[in-house]
């Protein structure tokens, strides 16, 4: 019996089979073999399922999960990943556990890397590699030297979360980066439909959490992805947010660090969250989409939180300055649009 610790990474898909492919053959690469490959067939198209069960024919260490309908609903757009996940949780018998999306891929060593971080302190909890971002071609967008996810292999997770929240660099990825000890997962209430805050400000605080850098993760960024679609449909996360703070009682967890610090931890994610939606509604008013303007205003004024949401507004359109040099081009494009129209 092998007794290196299992490594389980759960991977769910609808329907882009050949990104799919991509992502599963860097996960079937990796030099650390001691692998767990949960795949969940989230009602996926013909050809992502004929894939499915090609993949897992021919590497018994793949283990597939059947939707027949897809768990993803415009009215609770997040429900997918409650279900889809957690049920590849509960099939899980790894040691630790990683979710990645169907259009990221890991590096060849990704795995080995985590597993040596948890190895290598005996209260890490979490682990992370680089994450890199590449387009919807897999070339890497930006090649500067990066001036973020600079901090040490070891770190106190409260450390890292709270500068995060204080503007630091210590720590920039979606949170969903982290592996996790799975036992500890479990116990902080599986996987969230608040996926990044509930990793990042639910797990990581409450243990040492490792980092190496020479661990690459590809994180591919294009206009298909749900966290833009969502942004741009008018989803407005308020009420998700205070949710999750209720659902996992964050405020309480946070008071082994203090009062003053957990008060502050939950301020800042409301206020992060309420200058996420202000920015978010500038964009659709300077691109004149009054639908979706009103679309967000509703469902912030059912929040309680309008005021603090106006307030936001002259910080906002601050911060999206830029965006007006492109209001000529637009006004024109729309009095060109209807000329034609009437010309026509």
């Amino acid at each position: 019996m092998d007794k290196r610790p299992l490594f389980t990474v759960i991977l769910d898909t609808y329907y882009r089979p050949q990104l799919l492919k991509e992502a599963v053959d860097a996960i079937r690469r990796q030099t650390y073999d001691n692998l767990e490959i949960i795949l969940v067939n989230n009602g996926a198209t013909a050809e992502t399922v004929k894939y499915l069960y090609s993949v897992a024919g021919i590497d018994k260490r793949i283990k597939l999960i059947h939707f027949a309908e897809n768990q993803y609903h415009p009215d609770d757009p997040l429900r997918m990943l409650d279900v889809c996940l957690n049920a590849g949780l509960n099939e899980a018998k790894g040691d630790y556990i990683f979710y990645q999306s169907d259009d990221d891929w890991m590096c060849d060593d990704y795995v080995e890397k985590m597993v040596s971080l948890f190895l290598g302190h005996p209260e890490c909890t979490t682990a992370a590699g680089l994450p890199v971002a590449v387009d919807e071609h897999g070339s890497i967008i930006s090649t500067v030297e990066r001036k973020s996810n600079l901090r040490s292999r070891y770190m106190l997770g409260h450390e890292i979360a709270l500068d995060k929240l204080r503007g630091g660099s210590l720590f920039s990825a979606p949170g969903s980066i982290f592996s996790i000890k799975t036992d500890v997962l479990r116990e902080s209430g599986g996987f969230h439909r608040n996926l990044d805050k509930s990793h990042l400000y639910g797990i990581v605080p409450f243990g040492v959490t490792g980092f190496d850098e020479t661990a690459v993760f590809y994180w591919r960024r294009h206009g298909a992805q749900l966290n833009i679609q969502l942004a741009e449909s008018g989803k407005v996360w308020l009420k998700d947010l205070e949710s999750w703070l209720s659902d996992w009682d964050i405020e309480r967890k946070w008071q082994i660090f203090g009062s003053t610090t957990a008060y502050e931890v939950i301020n800042r994610l409301l206020q992060i969250q309420i200058r996420s939606t202000a920015i978010w509604f500038v964009l659709h008013l300077l691109h004149g989409r009054p639908k979706t303007c009103k679309t967000m205003l509703r469902q912030i004024g059912k929040s309680g939180h309008i005021y603090k949401f106006v307030a936001k507004i002259p910080e906002a359109l601050w911060s999206r300055r830029h965006d007006f040099l492109f209001l000529p081009k637009l006004l024109l494009k729309r009095v060109f649009s209807i000329l034609i129209t009437v010309i026509l």
